[in-house]
Formats: structure tokens, C-alpha cells, sequence
């Protein structure tokens, strides 16, 4: 039996956080198809394993533990396999970038696809993805995401903004234009490996995709100009 099963859209999106920390454990993953995700969604609360609204749910095979929301289940994980400092305020660090990454997804998708994305509503945003570039080129200058590739921090970054770009390549110069030293780390993170094959399975599996739906669509467009 799998170590975990992973409720989550044949996507990379929030569930390749929760992917590249199980790989970089070790642990094993079973992830159910979208009708056992949506199945699980439609749950009367009191019978899912935790209650909660929509996946990534985890849950762990063997203690029967659950936990839904993508930073919580990165913690959890995190915090059973060693990965986030000790001391408190590293610790918390760390937690912001996962939150941040979160908070990036969000803005990207435009809180979950709720509009579509125009040449307008695009322009108006850049400046918004590049100070978020900024931020986490400030953090890597300024040592605050600690180059452990064994903590979360690490993992997170490589993973959003890996897959970010390697699915959108129109954003790869941006990155490097904003944020050198953060395209670099994730070169660093993504080439070598758990994470690296990690990656490479989750492009055989979702292929271009990257959150999906018509909010996808919509952004490719306008990325595409």
C-alpha cells in the first residue's frame, strides 16, 4: 500500500507541492482519478477524512491522518520528514514562502479562474508579477530562503517557479530579467535528483498543462500576446 493517497486534478498547479515533497521523501502516493476527487468534494464534511472544501487533500495510509489546503499539507509533510529548520524563525520563513508561492497561484489563476484574463487585465498585472519575482530574488540575495536543498523553502521555489516557467516559457525571461539568482536555484533544484524526476514524471503525465481549465487558456493568451 502506498505510503499516502493524494486527492487532487490531473494537474500540476497546488498538487506538484505536495508531489515534490513526497519524491524528495521517498514516500509513495496513489492519486485517485478526477471522479474520486470530486466524489470526495461533494463528501457531507462529517464523513471526510478532514473537512474541507476543495483538493489537495492528503492523506496519510497508515495512521489514516487527513489534511486539506496546499501550505498545511506542505508543513505537515514537511515537518514529518526534517524538512524546515528547528528554530522558530527560520521555521516561520520557510512557511511564508510556501504561503507566498499560495498566494502567487491565486493571482495567476485569478483567485481560482472567478474571471478570465484580457490583454488589459495582463498589463495591469505585470508590475505585480515582477515585484513578486523581486521578493524572491530579495530573500535569495538577503539569505532568507536558505539554500539547504533539504528544507522547504528550496523545494517550494523550485517547484513554483519551475513549473511556472517551464509551462509558461514566455515567463522564463522575465524570471531571469527580475530574478537571476531564483532562476538559477531553480536550474539547480530541477536538474538533480528527486526533484528532477519528479519533474520529468509530472511532464509525461500532464504534459503542457499547468492549472488548467478555461483560466489556463485565458492566461496562455495572454502571455502569448
Amino acid at each position: 500500500m502506498p505510503n499516502f493517497t493524494l486527492y487532487y486534478w490531473p494537474v500540476p498547479f497546488r498538487g506538484e507541492f505536495v508531489r515534490a515533497l513526497l519524491a524528495h521523501a521517498g514516500a509513495t502516493v496513489d492519486e485517485p482519478d478526477s471522479d474520486a476527487v470530486s466524489a470526495m468534494m461533494d463528501m457531507d464534511p462529517r464523513e471526510q477524512p478532514v473537512p474541507h472544501m476543495a483538493p489537495p487533500l492528503l492523506v496519510d495510509n497508515a495512521s489514516g491522518k487527513a489534511i486539506a489546503e496546499m501550505p498545511a499539507i506542505c508543513l505537515w509533510l514537511a515537518e514529518q520528514f526534517n524538512l524546515t529548520p528547528s528554530e522558530p524563525h527560520q521555521k516561520a520563513r520557510a512557511l511564508k514562502v510556501i504561503n507566498d508561492a499560495n498566494d502567487v497561484l491565486d493571482e495567476m489563476t485569478l483567485n481560482g479562474g472567478k474571471t478570465m484574463w484580457t490583454t488589459e487585465s495582463w498589463t495591469h498585472f505585470l508590475p505585480r508579477l515582477r515585484r513578486w519575482m523581486k521578493i524572491w530574488e530579495a530573500a535569495v540575495v538577503q539569505d532568507l530562503l536558505s539554500a539547504n536543498q533539504n528544507e522547504l523553502g528550496y523545494i517550494a521555489t523550485g517547484t513554483l517557479w519551475g513549473t511556472m516557467t517551464e509551462r509558461l516559457p514566455q515567463l522564463r525571461a522575465l524570471l531571469s530579467a527580475e530574478a537571476p539568482n531564483v532562476a538559477t536555484l531553480v536550474e539547480q533544484a530541477r536538474s538533480q535528483g528527486a526533484l528532477s524526476a519528479q519533474a520529468e514524471e509530472s511532464r509525461k503525465r500532464f504534459g503542457n498543462v499547468w492549472c488548467g481549465g478555461e483560466i489556463e487558456k485565458s492566461l496562455r493568451e495572454v502571455v502569448q500576446g
